[in-house]
């Protein structure tokens, strides 16, 4: 088929190759000029590294990483609230903290060495049928026509938009500022730490590859800029409190940068005009969600690999996106649920819910079978809590080394 990819993230350049692969005429389009990675540093799960692994580029992801297998959770005064390891469920493998760049890079190195033709600076407004087929509509006019449009766009995905399959989009009141420093000493070692005051605040620290860490700072969207302008010396006096151990890297901060995130949730993520012609959303244009269980990147990698499945698997478009949808349901409701319950525990202006959460967690995170149940989770591959997903046609992903 014909197919274009709207968008160069994680989950279009990782489809883009394995659609290549596969022998479909592939076309990538980028609104950027020069694409690179926006964002701070990814938690990848072992889902996520499973799909690369299968892509080739995991060995050498590995070597830019630094494995990231316990969580820290604790509140402003020093009380332990959770304190897990990924050794509490046998088998499993601990997740990677990586720079976003690194990742990128890896993926737009296969993209362009299978000659993958790539538009840049070419930013899609939306998709339409048209005689000639799925057509794609940017801001200069009608691109091209397709058998297939994929809306890998991202959270405001404008192929989503123009669909029509939308069912919620929310912005969260929460959301973060960040910054990646300098971390020669690997202070973050192994561990993603959290110090929470109530609700309203919390400081995060994740390993971002060597020698690098990432740090983020819950705050209120409306209270963004003037966090900001207020400046660091300001900001350092704010979270200093909840740095703990992590305190000289505050320093190391140079600049803080906003992320606010969304929730979104599709009827469906495809529409058909035909059997043999439509277009279909992966990635954040299909469920953007709060980073609150660090599974976006893995989520958006394993969309990528079970479309490119069921394109493989089925001769009809329809059988094919009809297959897609099926395979991705219960993965994605699953991460969606938790990620929804979680936010307004950690981060909203519900105050009164730290006071159980705080009481609750350490008892609860104690007793039989619940620590392995929140590896489980974190690992990415749940469904429910009896079952686990796994890339269509591939072996379960603890089973690979």
């Amino acid at each position: 088929m014909r197919i274009a990819v709207a968008g160069l993230g994680m989950a279009g350049a990782t489809l883009a190759c394995l659609l290549h692969d596969d022998g479909h005429d592939v076309t990538v389009v980028e609104q950027a000029d020069d694409p690179r990675p926006v964002g701070a540093g990814i938690w990848l799960q072992a889902m996520g590294q499973s799909v690369l692994e299968r892509l080739g580029v995991l060995d050498e992801l590995r070597e830019a990483s630094r494995t990231v297998s316990r969580v820290e959770i604790v509140t402003g005064s020093g009380r332990s609230l959770v304190d897990l390891g990924y050794d509490a469920l046998p088998g499993a493998v601990p997740a990677l903290g990586v720079h976003r760049g690194a990742l990128f890079a890896l993926l737009h190195r296969e993209v362009l060495a299978r000659g993958v033709r790539i538009e840049l600076g070419v930013p899609v407004t939306g998709v339409r049928p048209t005689p000639a087929g799925i057509t794609v509509e940017t801001g200069a006019g009608d691109l091209a026509s397709y058998d297939l449009v994929v809306g890998a766009d991202g959270s405001r995905s404008r192929v989503r938009w123009s669909l029509g399959v939308t069912a919620r989009e929310r912005v969260y009141a929460y959301g973060a500022v960040w910054s990646i420093v300098e971390d020669p000493d690997e202070l973050a070692d192994d561990t993603l730490f959290q110090c929470l005051r109530d609700t309203r605040s919390y400081l995060g620290v994740l390993p971002t590859g060597r020698g690098r860490t990432s740090l983020f700072w819950s705050v209120r969207r409306s209270e963004m800029a003037g966090l900001m302008a207020r400046g660091l010396p300001a900001w350092r006096d704010q979270a200093r409190p909840l740095a703990g151990p992590y305190g000289d890297l505050l320093d190391a901060v140079d600049a803080l940068l906003p992320a606010t995130y969304r929730d979104v949730v599709v009827r469906t993520p495809y529409r058909l005009d035909g059997p043999h012609r439509g277009a279909v959303l992966i990635g954040d244009a299909a469920h953007a969600m709060s980073p609150q269980l660090g599974t976006g990147t893995s989520l958006a990698l394993a969309d990528a690999w079970t479309l490119a499945h069921t394109l493989r698997g089925h001769p009809r478009l329809e059988d094919a996106l009809a297959a897609y949808e099926h395979h991705r349901a219960a993965h994605l409701r699953w991460y969606q649920w938790w990620t929804r319950l979680m936010m307004p525990v950690f981060q909203s202006g519900l105050v009164p819910l730290s006071w159980p959460r705080d009481a609750l967690a350490p008892v609860v995170t104690r007793v039989p079978g619940v620590p392995a149940a929140l590896v489980g989770t974190l690992c990415g591959d749940r469904t429910s809590p009896w079952s686990t997903w796994s890339p269509p046609g591939a072996p379960p992903l603890r089973s690979l080394s």
